[in-house]
This record gives structure tokens, C-alpha cells and sequence, in this order.
């Protein structure tokens, strides 16, 4: 099937490699003990990591693993935006060169807004 100019065998391959870079820095962080990101696969084989806010970590802590990501994934300079539920999200993305060319990325902290005072 072709959609456009791209055909399923393209997208599918664009995910085969993104596997391919998720699988190393899987294991890359199994050997650093770094606290592992949710992780999502695109159709077209871009990679997205998410600190979870389900965890058992602090917003300090999951402030600090997704700066510690980015540093390890060479990521560009993280935007910060307002999310339409309040709060704020960051946003980092990073290129991962492979030999088939590069896998492209971003990482994500969603940060809640503090609860007013007079909220139960």
C-alpha cells in the first residue's frame, strides 16, 4: 500500500529501527540503574519518552530524570508550554543516529499545577 509517497514497507521499516534504538537505550539504562521513561513508537518511527507522574517519585525527582535524559540523549534545549488542563509540560527532542539513518525523538515531564489552598 502506498500513501502518497510513502509506502507501508517505508513506515514499517522507520519502526523496525526505532525498535532497534529503544532496545539499546533500554539496556543502556538497565546498566546506568536509570529510572526508565514510558515509552511510544510513532507510525513514522519517532521515539517519545514520558516521566510518568504515576510512579512513586517526587516532582523534583521526575524533574530530575527527565534533565538526566536529556543529557544522555544530547537533547535539544527543553520548551516549556502551558497545558490546556494547567500545569506545564516540557518538551526535549533528540536525533539517534543509526547506520540506516536517524531515529528522531522527544522527551516529555508533565507538570501539575499546584492545588489551590482552599481545594480539599
Amino acid at each position: 500500500m502506498t500513501l502518497g509517497q510513502i509506502t507501508t514497507t517505508d513506515l514499517n521499516g522507520w519502526q523496525y529501527r526505532a525498535i532497534g534504538v529503544l532496545d539499546s537505550l533500554v539496556k543502556a539504562a538497565i546498566k546506568a540503574e536509570r529510572y526508565p521513561l514510558d515509552w511510544t513508537i510513532t507510525n513514522s518511527g519517532a521515539l517519545r519518552g514520558e516521566v510518568t507522574k504515576f510512579g512513586r517519585l517526587s516532582e523534583n525527582d521526575r524533574r530530575s530524570v527527565f534533565d538526566e535524559w536529556c543529557r544522555v540523549l544530547d537533547a535539544d534545549a527543553s520548551r516549556e508550554s502551558n497545558r490546556f488542563e494547567g500545569g506545564t509540560r516540557l518538551t526535549a527532542v533528540f536525533q539517534h543516529p543509526t547506520n540506516r539513518g536517524e531515529v528522531r525523538g522527544s522527551l516529555v515531564l508533565d507538570i501539575d499545577a499546584p492545588l489551590d489552598d482552599d481545594q480539599d
